[in-house]
């Protein structure tokens, strides 16, 4: 079984889906967005952040690296790093001595991932969390990901969320409808052409994939990234109200993801170019004619930033009931429904 890296556990997450949430970021995806905010989980491969301001010039690096480029224009001493040669060996990570170097991705065993996921039991109890699997795409990866959210499912009776552009073929994606409580489905765009040459990948494959899954009655998601110059037209708008307002008693919500630029810094930090680096964040009142169009065919649950369960956690103080139900102070809570919070399914 092909075992994919990750690139991090992240815990007490509000945007992955319902609840607090611990989110398992795997690292490889099939597409290759120019706008990722998670520039990192693209290659399946090794890499490493280089950050410059723990840079000492030392050029102990260079002495360690393998692939050659200590004898290209690859100079610690002006902070840039070049990576054209670069195999992943990762000597440079090992030789540096003040943590200007950072490996990307590491293995970890299924137990050592699944002690993490059920160490923040009690938050996901009383805010109706569990677990998502994020990346990349964990379809890249669609054995362990199954073991994954069926060890999660079966074996510690956890929620479980997957957060996937879907693009995959169908037998893939079946097994995980007995073990997934919530498919959380990026839509990057509902041009195909435009979506093949951008995003590198088939948007009828993806297209036919959601439709299959919601006619399985798998409880689905859909994320709506909205990116300046590429989907941001009135036009865009329009098509995605439509598209969608076909499923709206169907899906359990829709997320409009507003581009911002925080993930500038990883593609520095990775080595890599960055061609929104100067395009400004979009503004909320930017969307308003989105979520009026969406609302117009009939979607339920709209939220602006993916703040899934957020605003109901804050409301009812989560953290420090959780907290205190942890010390046996308190019974466990439940949230009431709102808006932006999916029922969790069992």
């Amino acid at each position: 079984m092909p075992t994919p890296l990750i690139t991090e556990i992240q815990r007490f997450c509000l945007q992955d889906g319902p609840g607090i949430r611990t989110t398992i970021f795997l690292k490889g995806c099939p597409l290759h967005c120019p706008w990722c905010h998670n520039p990192e989980n693209i290659s399946s491969k090794q890499e490493f952040y280089f950050y410059a301001n723990k840079c000492t010039g030392c050029r102990q690096c260079q002495a360690a690296c393998s692939s050659g480029t200590g004898n290209m224009d690859h100079d610690c001493m002006e902070k840039t790093s070049d990576r054209r040669l670069c195999t992943s060996c990762l000597q440079c990570v090992s030789a540096c001595r003040f943590g200007a170097r950072e490996t990307v991705g590491k293995s970890i065993p299924m137990e050592n991932i699944l002690l993490e996921a059920g160490s923040d039991r009690i938050f996901y109890e009383v805010s109706g969390g569990g677990v998502t699997i994020s990346g990349g795409e964990p379809l890249m990866f669609p054995e362990f990901t199954c073991d994954l959210a069926r060890s999660l499912k079966v074996k510690e009776n956890l929620h479980v969320a997957v957060e996937t552009c879907l693009l995959a073929e169908w037998h893939n994606i079946a097994p995980l409808l007995e073990y997934v409580d919530l498919f959380i489905v990026d839509i990057k765009s509902l041009d195909p052409e435009k979506h093949q040459r951008v995003t590198g990948g088939s948007l009828q494959k993806i297209l036919s994939n959601l439709e299959r899954l919601l006619e399985a009655k798998a409880a689905v998601r859909i994320h709506l990234p909205i990116i300046p110059h590429f989907n941001d037209s009135s036009e865009d708008f329009e098509t995605y109200a439509v598209y969608l307002g076909h499923f709206a008693g169907n899906l359990s919500g829709v997320d409009i993801l507003p581009f911002h630029s925080y993930a500038a810094g990883k593609y520095i930090q990775l080595g890599r170019s960055y061609q929104y680096q100067k395009v400004p964040d979009l503004a909320v009142q930017q969307l308003a004619p989105l979520v009026q169009a969406l609302e117009q065919q009939g979607i339920r649950e709209i939220t602006i930033g993916g703040m899934v369960g957020a605003s109901a956690a804050a409301e009812n103080g989560v953290a420090n009931r959780a907290l205190e139900a942890r010390r046996g102070h308190l019974p466990p809570v439940h949230l009431p429904q709102k808006k932006g919070v999916v029922p969790t399914r069992h």
